[in-house]
C-alpha cells in the first residue's frame, strides 16, 4: 500500500480494511489472550469509537491522554483519535505519577483513556493537580463512579451514527497530512521529558519508507513486546497494518514462550532483549562440560569472527560446517525457527551481540531512529547486512555528519548526525527554545555521534550528551567502554561513571548464574547490596583489565580505575531504565549515590 498519496490516518485505515478485509490482524487482543480481530473489524470499531469521541465533545486538535499497556483497545483509541483529528498523548501505566502529571498538564490534555479501573482511580485521585482533564474512560473493565468505559463510549458512537451516519467521515475530511497526530514525550533519560509533535504526514511517510526496504506481507506474523506508546513499536504496528500482516501481542515475561509457540517471521526488539537472548545462549554453553562445552564455545567464537570479517580460511570452513549441523538448531531454539526479519532498534546494539547472532544465522538487522524522526532513519538491508553499521538512510532521508559548529566533516570522520526528511518532527510542544536548538533549516541535530563509511552506511559511535568530561578536560564516550565490558560473560549490566573525576569508574551488575559457576556464593561477600569479598573483586578486576586495553583500541585514560559490584539490576520497574531499556544515567547516579561516594571518596 502506498501511503504518500493518503490525506490522513482515516484514509490509511479505510484502505487497509478494503485491501485485507476479513484476514485476522490481531490473533489475540492483549498479551494474555482475548478474541481475534480482523482488519475490517478493526476499521469498524475505530469508526464507532471515533463517533463516540465526537458525541463526547472531542474535536479536531483536542489533546487526549492514552495511558495503557499493549492491547487492541489502545490501538483502536489511537486510530479513533487520529480519525477525527484529535491528538493523542500516549504513555505507559508505570509512568511515575509526577512525570504523568507533567505530561498531561504540559500537553493540556482535556480527556484521557486509561487501561483499567485502578489506573483511572489513581488518576482521578490527583484531579486537583490535573485541572484540564474533563473526562476519563477505561479501556478495559468497569470504571470508577466519576469516569466512564470504552464500551459506553462506543455505545454513544453507535447512537450518533444512527442519527448522523456521515458524522465521522465529515470529521475525517477536515484532517490533513499537516495536522498533528500525536505528541510523544521522550523517555526521560534527562530531567523533564520533551513533547515531540508528529503529524499524520510524518508517520505516513515513515510507514512507506520502512515498507520500501523491508517489505512486509500477509504471510508475516510479528511478535510485539515493546510498549505501543513508544514510537518504535508504534511504527512497526502501522507497517504491519499496512502490509496485511498479523500482530501478536506479547510482553517481556512471555516472549520466550511465545517465540516457540507463535514461531514469528518478524520480531523487533530493543538491544537489551537481544542481549538477553545472546547471554542465555552463552550461559547455557558455559554450563556444559568437557568437549561439548569446548566445541560450542569454539562455534560461537567462530560466528563472531566470520560476521566481523576477521575469520581465517580455516575458521570460515569450520563455520560453514557448523551452519549445516549445529547452528540451525541453536537459531531455531532462540527464534522459533521461522524468523525472516529481526530488528534491533531504540538503542546501541553491542558489537559482540551483533556479531555472534548474525554469525549464527539470525537475520538481525540493526536500525536507528529517534522519536523526533517518527522514528526510523536508517536500517540495515537484508541483502546487505553488515554488522557494526545501522545501514544506509531510508529512502527520501538525508544524513549529514557535522562538527560542533554545524559544519560538514569529511567522509569517514566522526561528528554529530544531522537528519533531514519528511519524517522529521514539527518541533517540541510548547518549547520553542529546545526546538530551535535542534532544528535548523529543516535539518535535525540528533545529538548522536557517528560517521558515514565509503559504502554510504552509518556507524554510531556514541551520544554527545552522554559524554563524560574528566577533571583533566578529556572527553570519554562511556557507551563504547560499556559495550566492551558487556562482552564478559560475568557482566550482565554496566554503567561507566566519572564526570568531573580524575579517573573513570564503573557500576557492575553481575551475570549471577555465570558468576556462581566460577565462584561459590560463600566467596562473594554480599553486603549492603554489593559484592565486596576479595575473590569476587579480583575476578572482576581481571575482566576489566582484560577487556579495556590498548590492544583493544582504548586509551590509558579509558581504563576503569575503580568499580562497585551491585546486586540490584537496572530495570524499568526501579526507574533506572526507560521502557525501551535505555539507561537513565542521572537516575543511576542518584540511586547508587552511596556506592559512588565510596568509589570516588
Amino acid at each position: 500500500m502506498h501511503t504518500r498519496s493518503l490525506r490522513n490516518f482515516a484514509d490509511f485505515l479505510r484502505r487497509s480494511a478494503d485491501k485485507h478485509g476479513d484476514r485476522v490482524f490481531l490473533p489475540r487482543s492483549h498479551p494474555k489472550g482475548g478474541e481475534p480481530i480482523t482488519f475490517r473489524q478493526l476499521h469498524d470499531r475505530v469508526r464507532r469509537l471515533a463517533a463516540g469521541l465526537l458525541a463526547a465533545g472531542v474535536t479536531r486538535g483536542d489533546h487526549v491522554g492514552l495511558i495503557s499497556e499493549n492491547r487492541a483497545e489502545w490501538l483502536i483509541a489511537d486510530l479513533a483519535c487520529a480519525w477525527i483529528g484529535a491528538v493523542d498523548v500516549p504513555r505507559g501505566t508505570d509512568t511515575p505519577p509526577a512525570e504523568l502529571e507533567f505530561i498531561l498538564n504540559h500537553s493540556a490534555a482535556r480527556f484521557a483513556f486509561v487501561e483499567d479501573e485502578a489506573t483511572a482511580t489513581a488518576l482521578l485521585a490527583r484531579h486537583d493537580r490535573l485541572p484540564a482533564i474533563q473526562t476519563v474512560w477505561t479501556l478495559s473493565g468497569p470504571a470508577p463512579e466519576s469516569a466512564s468505559t470504552f464500551e459506553a463510549l462506543c455505545a454513544a458512537g453507535d447512537a450518533l451514527l444512527v442519527e448522523d451516519p456521515q458524522a465521522v467521515d465529515r470529521a475525517a475530511d477536515q484532517v490533513g497530512r499537516d495536522d498533528l497526530l500525536t505528541i510523544i514525550y521522550t523517555s526521560g533519560t534527562t530531567a523533564n521529558p520533551k513533547g515531540v509533535e508528529l503529524t499524520h504526514g510524518n508517520l505516513l511517510e515513515n510507514i512507506e519508507m520502512v515498507e520500501e526496504v523491508l517489505h512486509f506481507s500477509p504471510d508475516d506474523v510479528a511478535l510485539s513486546i515493546l510498549p505501543s506508546w513508544h514510537a518504535y513499536e508504534r511504527i512497526m504496528d502501522y507497517v504491519l497494518l499496512c502490509g496485511g500482516s498479523q500482530l501478536v501481542y506479547s510482553d517481556r515475561r512471555r516472549f520466550k514462550d511465545d517465540i516457540a509457540a507463535v514461531r514469528p517471521t518478524v520480531f523487533v526488539a530493543v538491544p537489551r532483549v537481544w542481549e538477553l537472548i545472546h547471554d542465555g545462549l552463552v550461559a547455557h554453553v558455559r554450563k556444559l562440560e568437557g568437549r561439548k562445552r569446548k566445541l560450542l564455545e569454539g562455534v560461537l567464537e567462530n560466528c563472531r569472527k566470520v560476521a566481523s570479517g576477521r575469520a581465517s580460511p580455516m575458521t570460515r570452513l569450520l563455520h560453514a560446517l557448523a551452519k549445516r549441523t549445529v547452528l540451525p538448531k541453536v537459531v531455531a531454539a532462540a527464534s522459533g525457527g521461522n524468523l525472516r526479519i529481526a530488528v534491533s532498534g531504540g538503542g546501541a546494539l553491542p558489537a559482540h551481540v551483533d556479531e555472534r547472532l548474525v554469525g549464527m544465522g539470525l537475520p538481525l538487522l540493526n536500525g536507528y531512529g529517534l522519536t523526533e524522526t517518527s522514528p526510523v532513519v536508517a536500517v540495515r538491508l537484508p541483502e546487505r547486512n553488515r554488522v557494526g553499521t545501522i545501514g544506509p538512510p531510508l529512502p527520501r532521508t538525508e544524513c549529514s555528519i557535522r562538527d560542533e559548529n554545524g559544519n560538514p566533516v569529511p567522509q569517514g570522520l566522526t561528528g554529530l548526525i544531522w537528519i533531514r526528511g519528511p519524517q522529521v518532527m514539527r518541533g517540541y510542544h510548547k518549547n520553542p527554545e529546545a526546538t530551535a536548538s535542534v532544528l535548523v533549516e529543516q535539518w535535525f541535530n540528533s545529538g548522536d555521534l557517528g560517521l558515514i563509511d565509503e559504502r554510504g552506511e552509518i556507524r554510531i559511535t556514541g551520544r554527545a550528551k552522554d559524554t563524560i568530561v574528566l577533571a583533566g578536560g578529556e572527553n570519554v564516550e562511556p557507551e563504547r567502554i560499556e559495550t566492551a565490558l558487556k562482552t564478559s560473560p560475568l557482566i550482565e549490566q554496566v554503567v561507566v561513571v566519572g564526570q568531573d573525576q580524575k579517573n573513570l569508574g564503573a557500576l557492575l551488575v553481575p551475570h549471577f548464574e555465570c558468576l556462581e559457576h566460577e565462584l561459590a556464593r560463600t566467596d562473594w561477600g554480599e553486603r549492603d547490596g554489593r559484592l565486596c569479598a576479595d575473590p569476587v573483586r579480583k575476578l572482576f578486576r581481571a575482566e576489566l583489565d582484560r577487556l579495556i586495553t590498548a590492544d583493544h583500541g582504548f586509551r590509558p585514560l579509558e581504563r576503569i580505575a575503580g568499580f562497585q559490584i551491585v546486586t540490584e539490576p537496572l530495570s524499568a520497574e526501579n526507574g533506572l531504565l526507560t521502557q525501551t531499556m535505555k539507561v537513565r544515567r542521572h537516575k543511576v547516579t542518584e540511586h547508587f549515590a552511596d556506592a559512588l561516594a565510596e568509589l570516588f571518596g
